[in-house]
């Protein structure tokens, strides 16, 4: 993936767009972000600690405390620092120290490199690209299956179009049933359907590296209720776009500068 020219000397409306799109998007990302790190330090055993990150339009701050041992800490910023889209992670009482100090130095704060402004201003602008095609169509399943429609694999094609200008960008997919069922069986039936979309994503171009898919059943309804309405609006697959790694952002900002 590529972006062009115009991004790049563009970058100060880039920006000002950025800002702007941000009381759309901004919010819904950020929350994405606090989820997944916090799914991330329950995964490594470390419930203790609790996580929030900034609402600055183009900061990704987060925020760590809770009551746990030093090692514990550290453990946990560098597990937070890890996450796609992250910028920097600091403890409750800490300043921000470099990644590479703490574990020489003790030090039990750590901030990740920031993020270039022209790739901050790409994520909202990809991610607005994407969004503005799942809100128009909606992608379909059979019932109880994870079988894509004709229709939304057309879908896919426009949402991969939208993805490919977008370097060192990664997308989550995320899949979502109603409350309908059983629970373990939504959760298995969401994950099968994220994965088909991943695979379809990657089909039509976009790096298997840069996609992850998670299935998260009923846990995360949109609308409240058991109506049809509440479970068409529960039923659905989510593209949350954050930065790539740190090694993926070189590859890209290297692609940039040949």
């Amino acid at each position: 993936m590529e972006v062009g020219g115009k991004l790049l000397t563009g970058a100060a409306v880039t920006m000002l767009l950025a800002l702007a799109a941000h009381y759309t998007t901004g919010e819904d990302f950020i929350s994405s972000l606090e989820d997944a790190a916090q799914t991330e330090l329950t995964a490594q055993g470390m419930d203790g600690v609790k996580v929030s990150l900034s609402r600055d339009p183009l900061s990704r701050k987060a925020l760590l405390n809770g009551d746990v041992s030093n090692d514990t800490k550290l453990k946990a910023l560098n597990a937070v620092s890890d996450i796609p889209g992250v910028s920097s992670a600091h403890w409750a009482s800490g300043a921000s120290a470099d990644p590479g100090m703490a574990a020489n130095t003790g030090r039990t704060d750590i901030a990740a490199p920031a993020i270039d402004p022209a790739i901050e201003a790409a994520l909202v602008e990809c991610q607005g690209g994407v969004d503005t095609v799942v809100e128009s169509q909606k992608l379909s399943f059979r019932s109880g299956s994870a079988y894509l429609s004709p229709e939304s694999n057309r879908i896919l094609d426009e949402i991969a179009a939208a993805l490919k200008p977008c370097p060192g960008l990664a997308v989550a997919v995320g899949g979502h049933t109603d409350n309908a069922g059983n629970a373990e069986v939504n959760r298995i039936l969401s994950q099968e359907r994220a994965d088909r979309v991943r695979a379809g994503l990657i089909e039509r171009g976009i790096p298997a590296e840069h996609i992850t898919a998670i299935g998260y059943g009923a846990e995360q309804p949109l609308a409240g209720g058991n109506g049809p309405e509440a479970a068409a609006q529960n039923r659905r697959i989510e593209f949350k776009l954050t930065v790539a790694n740190k090694k993926q952002l070189n590859g890209a900002n290297s692609q940039q500068e040949e």
